[in-house]
């Protein structure tokens, strides 16, 4: 039987398929991705699910159709939530075998209930209601509900936390505890305000979901944030930096080593309940949990698998001790991680794990101008110095390059639409560690970051005043566009345009340089060299060699430093911090020049930039920040 709100036009294809995927709810089928192929406005959709029989661990949809990007889910009075994926517009999707979050183990007859939702609005587009027979079903290991273990400071940690794992198939190999330490939003002396967090994590959010659909167990540890006591505000414990990482004493004295505590007893409690679990540890966070998280796999390699981290202000720690001429302490780098705990970074360990790092283009929760997030001016002025002023545009490319230089592997991505949320991301999280569980590649989740300068050249050997084509077209901007071209000949003699021509009228080696701006105002540049002879040989004047050219920048030079956080649009965080805060709950034509044509609007006769590239570099100018300190007591918003 199909149902729908009207006939569904003629799908762009149809595929058959086999999706791998499991459940939480419909409390994020808003989040989907907005730009739906066609979209109307009064999407239609239509599904075929009939009565069938199941061992328990799956269902499936005959077919299932959308005119919009939306979710498709199941679920059933009698269990909740049974499993959802995403379906695309235009896209008829046969025979999908729908996987349960949690087996049903037990033989028994339910009404079950697969609806498509609009991925935009949320609305209801379709549902489809049939009778599942439950027959033969699978041995299933019962999980943990939502556990709360006090603190056991024979065992090694100080403060409670929180346990809970899925029921799961008994055949079904144990997996590594994952864990996302706890974010309140906010300082306070009171253990509880921190272990209600804590609780509503556990509960729900994205870990729990990421627990449920690769059937983990999840760990989420209690530890505070304090005003005064016992350690001021200026350790910022939820973050793990590097004051938290400084105490030598007291219940604060290194949460990293009581994270590894709370994990093993964890593992302990569910091995002696029959619930077989593996070594190591997945990690994931965002905002200030996000910075926990990649600072603790920077610190402990050898323990993490995989780590999922993102809000993370652009800026992470950097897999050097020196990086751009400066000394890199903890936070920004690894230059005195042993004075802090005794042991050097791993490096090699580092690049065995599988990272995930992540933006939002609209987020502009920057930390920067608090005093709790950077306690010593000195480290923030080195911060700023090393990744740049802008989070998108300048710090996350920086931070891209910076593994790529120190040859540890890490995906980067930036979600063009999201801000201050792990909405948009978090299918991606799910499919992240459930490769990293197989042992699978996950080099398809980044991306490359920043503005790429690109020189294409016609030859590399001219002859005097022969004409050479310079072709800039190849350049990319990964966030944003390429505003404005500019060349400089190494022989005083400048262009600007995406494709130019030059001649050069002496013999000897000439060095061109490209510097592209896009419009965040950060400027990139690539070098060729180009060595000139004395005349034409002989049947050559056919011939046309292309040498290409990688971008050697390092992110940094030349950037105007444009902030362009006031044009990045609304933030969508809802929580109480605006810098750092805790997870939001919703949350060319081308121009042609040379040394003797140029075009006039771009390039006075003299072969020097015009009013054209002045006056888009002067609308891209850079702005600096205002650094407000403030201190971390109970109205502190800081997270």
């Amino acid at each position: 039987m199909q149902t729908g709100n009207n006939p569904v036009s003629e799908p762009k294809s149809t595929r058959r398929t086999l999706f791998q995927l499991a459940g939480a709810g419909l409390v994020s089928v808003g989040g989907l991705a907005s730009n739906t192929a066609g979209a109307t406005s009064d999407p239609d959709a239509s599904l075929v699910f009939e009565e069938q029989t199941s061992d328990g661990t799956s269902i499936t949809i005959a077919e299932a159709s959308s005119t919009v990007d939306g979710m498709l889910a199941a679920r059933s009075n009698e269990t909740g939530a049974l499993g959802r994926t995403t379906i695309e517009a235009g896209t008829t999707i046969e025979d999908l075998t729908l996987e349960f979050s949690e087996p049903i183990g037990d033989d028994r007859e339910i009404e079950i209930a697969v609806s498509i939702y609009d991925g935009e609005t949320g609305q209801g587009i379709a549902r489809e209601v049939a009778t599942v027979s439950f027959e033969d079903t699978v041995d299933v290991v019962s999980g943990v509900e939502e556990r709360f273990v006090e603190a056991d400071p024979s065992a090694g940690f100080n403060y409670p936390y929180y346990l809970y794992a899925p029921d799961r198939v008994s055949d079904d190999e144990g997996t590594p505890v994952l864990v996302e330490p706890n974010n309140t939003g906010t300082t306070a002396d009171d253990l509880e305000e921190h272990r209600e967090v804590a609780q509503r994590h556990i509960e729900g959010g994205t870990s729990r979901r990421v627990s449920e659909e690769i059937g983990t167990p999840l760990v989420i540890p209690v530890f505070p944030r304090p005003a005064q006591e016992p350690v001021d505000w200026s350790h910022y414990i939820h973050a793990l930096d590097r004051e938290t990482m400084g105490i030598e004493s007291g219940d604060l004295e290194r949460v990293d080593r009581q994270l590894l505590a709370m994990v093993e007893h964890a593992r302990g409690q569910l091995e002696s309940e029959g619930y077989d679990t593996d070594d190591g540890v997945m990690l994931n966070g965002f905002s200030a949990s996000g910075n926990f998280v990649e600072r603790f796999a920077m610190l402990h390699p050898e323990k993490v698998v995989s780590v999922t981290a993102g809000g993370l202000n652009g800026m992470v720690t950097l897999p050097h001790e020196e990086y751009d001429g400066h000394e890199l302490p903890f936070h920004v780098g690894i230059a005195d991680v042993e004075e802090l705990t005794g042991e050097p970074v791993d490096l090699d360990a580092v690049d065995e794990v599988n990272h995930f790092l992540y933006m939002g283009a609209q987020d502009d929760n920057d930390t920067i101008p608090f005093d709790d997030a950077w306690t010593e001016d000195e480290l923030r002025q080195t911060a700023l110095d090393v990744y740049g002023d802008d989070m998108i545009a300048e710090r996350f490319p920086t931070c891209q390059k910076a593994f790529e230089d120190a040859d540890v592997s890490a995906q980067f991505k930036i979600y063009e639409d999201a801000g201050h949320s792990p909405r948009e991301a978090e299918d991606d999280l799910i499919e992240f560690h459930r490769k990293s569980l197989a042992g699978e590649s996950v080099s398809e989740f980044g991306e490359a970051l920043g503005t790429e300068p690109v020189i294409e050249v016609s030859t590399t050997e001219p002859a005097v005043d022969e004409d050479v084509s310079f072709d800039a077209t190849e350049s990319s901007a990964g966030i944003g566009a390429i505003v404005a071209y500019t060349w400089e000949f190494g022989d005083g003699e400048t262009a600007s345009g995406e494709t130019v021509t030059h001649a050069f009228s002496e013999v000897g080696t000439q060095t061109v340089t490209l510097t592209v701006v896009d419009d965040n105002g950060v400027s990139t540049e690539t070098t060729v060299d180009v060595v000139v002879g004395d005349e034409v040989e002989s049947g050559d004047d056919d011939d046309t060699d292309s040498a290409e050219t990688d971008d050697e920048d390092d992110g940094d030079d030349g950037a105007d430093g444009t902030d362009d956080e006031d044009e990045s649009g609304e933030a969508e965080s809802e929580s109480e911090d605006p810098d750092n805060g805790a997870e939001d709950e919703d949350t060319t034509e081308d121009d042609e020049s040379d040394a003797s044509t140029t075009d006039d609007s771009a390039a006075d006769t003299d072969g020097t930039p015009g009013p054209g590239i002045v006056g888009t570099l002067a609308s891209i100018g850079g702005a600096g920040y205002l650094l407000t300190r403030r201190h971390g007591d109970g109205d502190d918003t800081q997270t």
